[in-house]
């Protein structure tokens, strides 16, 4: 079932959701490592500026992947779904939307590919709108804008990051495996390891990649 125009998009938001990742490690890993980034003498203002422009990043890059393909013939989510043809799932086709739609509350036998992917979207959405929302106002008035009322901290919290990441990840997996027979390509978490080697060259005894279990 492949689709020339999905194939395109598809392409375009793995992109993002390597990026998006990028600044979601980023942005975590300051965070719950700050108060030995202070004990190290490690400078605080540059810092500071990498997990703001992370901040700024993940606000960005989350609202590009849900935005509406309205005006425009966006990569998001939307746009991808937008472009698929409709069309009867295949037996495996129908078993891996299926195990997708399961996982995000949709329990409906997918009877046609792109109602059923715009289905599990919805409801999805619907779940997180006020969060998705909130990004979207975060990157109107700070990441595109700069209105004086806006605040920088208004974003949901780490959980619903990764949460948005990865119902986009899934989706983009079941339309690269399943729907275009190509790939899916890996989403490596490069940046943040990264910054993990720098911190302890800078002098941060073991900072940590993530929150503790207990967290």
């Amino acid at each position: 079932m492949r689709n020339k125009k999905t194939d395109v998009k598809k392409i375009e938001l793995v992109k993002q959701l390597s990026t998006l990742r990028d600044h979601i490690d980023i942005h975590r890993i300051i965070g719950i490592n700050v108060d030995s980034i202070r004990e190290s003498g490690t400078s605080e203002a540059f810092v500071g500026y990498l997990q703001s422009a992370a901040h700024d990043g993940l606000a960005m890059y989350i609202s590009k992947i849900y935005e509406p393909s309205g005006r425009n013939d966006l990569n998001s989510i939307p746009g991808i779904i937008e472009s698929l043809p409709a069309r009867k799932p295949s037996k495996r086709q129908s078993e891996a939307l299926a195990k997708f739609g399961t996982k995000y509350s949709n329990a409906a036998t997918p009877v046609e590919v792109r109602s059923f992917l715009l289905a599990t979207f919805g409801l999805f959405h619907g779940l997180h709108s006020r969060s998705i929302l909130r990004l979207k106002l975060y990157r109107d008035t700070i990441g595109a804008h700069s209105d004086r009322k806006a605040k920088r901290d208004a974003l949901p919290s780490h959980d619903e990051f990764e949460t948005l990441h990865g119902f986009a990840l899934d989706f983009y997996n079941v339309v690269a495996k399943v729907i275009s027979d190509v790939g899916p390509a890996r989403v490596p978490r490069k940046a943040g390891a990264g910054l993990l080697r720098i911190l302890e060259s800078l002098g941060v005894d073991h900072p940590q990649f993530d929150f503790s279990p207990d967290k």
